[in-house]
């Protein structure tokens, strides 16, 4: 048997979809309040310098680890759905 025994609770396809979607939405709101607590707001400048870390990288890593963090949530339960 998989993970589940017989008669346990299993998220539903909606939650787990929609747990990527928390994730997404939790790591680019951390982006969007970082991106507010950069006295210049956002600047392209500022981004493409790499002598020394700006809030702009931050930003950057965030938007994209979020869209890694829901993909792999939406990757885990399909290989989960599988092994059942």
């Amino acid at each position: 048997m998989g993970p589940f025994q017989a008669g346990e609770a299993r998220p539903t396809r909606p939650q787990e979809f929609w747990l990527s979607v928390v994730l997404l939405g939790v790591f680019w709101g951390l982006a969007f309040l970082v991106m507010l607590n950069d006295i210049d707001f956002f600047s392209l400048q500022d981004l493409f310098d790499t002598r020394e870390l700006h809030h702009e990288h931050i930003v950057a890593a965030l938007f994209f680890c979020g869209i890694v963090a829901a993909a792999i949530a939406l990757i885990w339960s399909g290989l989960r759905r599988m092994d059942v």
